[in-house]
């Protein structure tokens, strides 16, 4: 998949991964392997995102907005993050 592809995905939230955000922070619990993972404030910000809707892009714009990052930046580092909750079950892929 090249990168434009990839700046296209749309992340969700798949049904038995429960999550709370608590103090500024998200909390993120399998229910497969019950396995508790706080993600770190820009995380959270992105899981918060992750509704079925937004592309990886805009979210990573969103990102580039709110902290003091280049889009570039945000969006590399998105993409890995995302691939990594993947990985993990956390998040799947609407498209």
């Amino acid at each position: 998949m090249n990168s434009d592809d990839t700046h296209q995905r749309v992340p969700v939230i798949p049904d038995g991964v429960a999550w709370r955000a608590y103090d500024g922070e998200v909390l993120v619990v399998t229910g497969e392997t019950a396995q508790l993972r706080t993600l770190s404030e820009v995380g959270s910000f992105a899981f918060e995102r992750f509704d079925g809707q937004a592309t990886l892009q805009s979210i990573a714009q969103a990102i580039s907005d709110e902290f003091d990052v280049t889009e570039e930046t945000a969006s590399t580092d998105l993409t890995a993050f995302a691939e990594d909750l993947h990985r993990r079950g956390l998040i799947a892929w609407a498209d």
